[in-house]
């Protein structure tokens, strides 16, 4: 394992359980800040694929190197009268390259930051891969997480406006997505500096909430009016009123609210 992207470059991850749970919302306070960047989505994408990539791979090469290094010292050594299609070069360096290169694009985006003046950067991507989570805190030493976390049912009105819940399955399925994804969390907490901010919070007592986070952050001032503005779609659409819940709905949000570990003093 190689520290890929350097504990001093390190990004910001910017997260939630689901989706519809106010990662935007921080995201936009930390842009807001005259020396925060936060990038959007589609860095999140992909980075979790290359991550993924990443994670395939290396698990080839750990199970196929000892029959790799052996082919290669038959080959320096003269000996090429064999079947060589998957020769490789000296496994250690490649695995190193293709970890710099998973995360070639934060690269970009840290160079990106600090080119306008912005040195406090990152990405925002809820609902990340666990399993990506977890590799990028090993190739990036210094990664902090901003974990926003919000009532379920919340999260479910808000996820139905969007006709995001297409049917009962999709709707189970961010129950338990959002149940699973803090239990990770909470156990990332030992390896990796989370701080947690509920939604609900940020909201009823906003100057406590970003006190926190300019402290987390190590973040100028942020604009705090943007708390004022609420925006939940793209722009020129207008706001979508969060959509009532079912009797069922409701039930799942009670079984998972009872499953979800506790979040101790975060308020």
């Amino acid at each position: 394992m190689t520290d890929a992207l350097g504990a001093a470059a390190a990004p910001l991850l910017v997260t939630s359980p689901t989706i519809r749970s106010g990662s935007t919302l921080v995201q936009r306070l930390l842009c807001s800040a005259p020396d925060g960047l936060v990038y959007g989505e589609e860095i999140g994408k992909d980075v979790e694929f290359q991550l993924q990539v990443l994670a395939s791979r290396r698990l080839v090469y750990r199970q196929s190197g000892p029959r790799f290094g052996e082919a290669l010292a038959q080959v320096l050594a003269g000996r090429t009268d064999d079947w060589i299609i998957d020769l490789m070069p000296d496994m250690a360096g490649y695995v190193a390259a293709l970890e710099r290169g998973a995360l070639a694009g934060l690269e970009a985006c840290r160079a990106h930051a600090a080119s306008v003046g912005r040195p406090t950067w990152g990405f925002k991507y809820p609902g990340m891969a666990p399993a990506a989570m977890s590799l990028l805190a090993e190739l990036s030493p210094g990664l902090r997480v901003v974990y926003v976390v919000r009532q379920l049912a919340g999260t479910l009105r808000s996820a139905k406006a969007w006709g995001a819940l297409p049917d009962e399955a999709w709707t189970r399925r961010l129950c338990e997505d959002w149940v699973t994804h803090q239990r990770f969390v909470h156990g990332l907490r030992a390896r990796v500096p989370v701080l947690v901010l509920r939604h609900e919070a940020l909201v009823a007592d906003p100057a406590t909430a970003v006190a926190r986070l300019r402290d987390f952050a190590a973040i100028g001032a942020p604009d705090v009016g943007v708390l004022a503005r609420r925006i939940n779609a793209p722009a020129g659409e207008d706001y979508r009123e969060p959509a009532p819940l079912s009797a069922d709905e409701a039930a799942w949000v009670e079984a998972a609210n009872a499953a979800a570990p506790a979040w101790d003093g975060i308020d």
